[in-house]
């Protein structure tokens, strides 16, 4: 898509432009077959009062889509440089929703310092993860913590957060108690366990298995429901849960 200029496109009820190297992945958004349960739940969650946290933005979908469907504004955290590059042309091409999405060009962790990051195929291709680290043509870039990121979304208004780091939320989620302690917020996490198991390499049974029950320890005490389960929706506590559905909403009873 580059320099064919900014494409209007429609996703659910709202429509934006884009002018980013995806235009495959917007056919499959203007179809109605890229994740319309997570549109829809971000939707119907969306107050003119909501702040959107969006830890691993890409090119800006849920950002944008966010805004476009109320929301007061967007944190866009994104560590990729190449997705970077085609958020900010996003940005640009709607100046109608840009004032409202902020972008941190840092990397979500649970401590402060370098990240080291990589891609599966190539940067820019929406699975870049710190669980990837080890792959050619890996990258750095400098953390955001939780806490830090609680301070970036302020305190007015009901906090709605989307996690989808390829891997990297089983690490973050034990250390997300400044963001999902605040009252009124939302957590909508897309998990990859096949992900974390690669990652981990031969000790891939333990190694997981730990990681996944600290990261859900974290959640411990909020609501949880499956979102786009196929067929009957898991329950929370079921230990395959997250391998029949991978996209959960946490939300505080």
């Amino acid at each position: 898509m580059t320099g064919t200029g900014p494409r209007r496109i429609r996703a659910g009820a709202v429509a934006f432009a884009v002018a980013d190297d995806q235009p495959t992945f917007w056919d499959r958004v203007e179809a109605g077959r890229w994740e319309p349960a997570t549109l829809a739940t971000l939707c119907r969650l969306i107050g003119p009062a909501t702040t959107i946290l969006d830890i691993g933005a890409w090119t800006g979908i849920l950002s944008l889509y966010g805004v476009a469907c109320g929301a007061t504004r967007a944190v866009a955290v994104e560590a990729d440089p190449a997705a970077l590059a085609q958020l900010r042309r996003n940005l640009a091409a709607n100046p109608d929703l840009a004032g409202r999405i902020e972008i941190v060009a840092r990397a979500a962790a649970p401590h402060p310092g370098p990240v080291r990051l990589g891609a599966r195929r190539k940067p820019g291709d929406s699975m870049s993860s710190v669980a990837l680290a080890d792959s050619p043509g890996a990258w750095t870039a400098e953390a955001v913590t939780p806490a830090e990121l609680a301070a970036l979304a302020g305190e007015g208004g009901p906090l709605l957060i989307s996690l989808d780091i390829e891997g990297g939320e089983y690490a973050l989620l034990p250390a997300m108690a400044p963001l999902l302690g605040r009252p009124g917020s939302a957590l909508l996490v897309s998990f990859h366990p096949a992900i974390l198991r690669a990652a981990a390499g031969p000790a891939a049974g333990p190694v997981a298995e730990a990681a996944a029950e600290r990261a859900h320890a974290a959640l411990a005490g909020l609501r949880a429901s499956p979102v786009g389960a196929p067929g009957p929706p898991p329950a929370w506590g079921d230990r395959d849960a997250t391998e029949r559905c991978d996209t959960w909403l946490f939300e505080r009873i």
